[in-house]
């Protein structure tokens, strides 16, 4: 007896297998070559910035317990290339120092060193802020500062960057970007920084029972600390 003649595949199913194997074949490609004309954006240091900040109280721009006796306000810009180190260098060893113990708080002020109004850095780290993450994205940006160079501080680049903060809404941060409240923040720090006439670098100004200190030109980590015993 002899074997029935094989069917022929329906061409409404190889037309579906086909465009399923393009999509794949075209998500790889994407994820590989970033539309195929630049390197990939890759964003590092979530795990750092987590161990950094992980239990210690945050509310907008203050990082640290509201009751601290100290206050150390930093005028800094994230799209200042210099400034990353002195984040780095600087600001970090007060985190793991005297905030987390609870003896300071910190304060960002987000300060901008070049012709521009404003940043648009500095927008989506206030917008971060409103869901209590704004010093996760201060300190991820600025350890990615080198691709932000690179690739330009597009809304690609922002969303990577917020895609990379712990348990973090993106599209509630997206949404965040147009709320007043931002805007006046940002204002606000501008105006403080106005009023203080400060040069284009780093500053920061130190508060406490016994008066307040402002050191400006970069500062030394040695000088805050020297400021922070003066007037705590």
């Amino acid at each position: 007896m002899s074997e029935p003649p094989r069917r022929r595949p329906r061409l409404v199913g190889v037309i579906v297998i086909a465009v399923i194997v393009a999509i794949a074949i075209g998500v790889i490609a994407s994820l590989s070559l970033d539309e195929g004309e630049t390197d990939p954006i890759e964003i590092s240091g979530a795990a750092e910035v987590q161990r950094l900040l992980g239990g210690i109280r945050q509310l907008d721009q203050r990082l640290g317990p509201d009751d601290a006796p100290v206050t150390v306000e930093v005028f800094n810009d994230l799209q200042c290339e210099r400034c990353a180190d002195y984040q780095l260098d600087v600001v970090d060893p007060l985190i793991e120092g005297p905030v987390r113990a609870g003896e300071v708080k910190l304060l960002f002020r987000h300060f901008t060193m070049s012709e521009r109004a404003s940043t648009i850095a500095a927008f989506g780290a206030v917008a971060a802020g409103e869901q209590g993450d704004e010093w996760q994205f201060i300190e991820l940006f600025f350890r990615n500062q080198a691709e932000a160079v690179e690739h330009g501080v597009t809304d690609e680049f922002l969303e990577r960057l917020a895609a990379g903060i712990l348990e973090f809404n993106v599209e509630q941060w997206q949404r965040d970007f147009d709320d007043p409240e931002v805007q006046e923040r940002i204002d606000a720090d501008a105006e403080l920084a106005g009023q203080r006439r400060l040069p284009g670098e780093p500053a920061v100004v130190v508060t406490g029972p016994r008066g307040d200190r402002e050191l400006v030109g970069a500062p030394s980590l040695e000088e805050v600390e020297t400021a922070i015993a003066e007037v705590g």
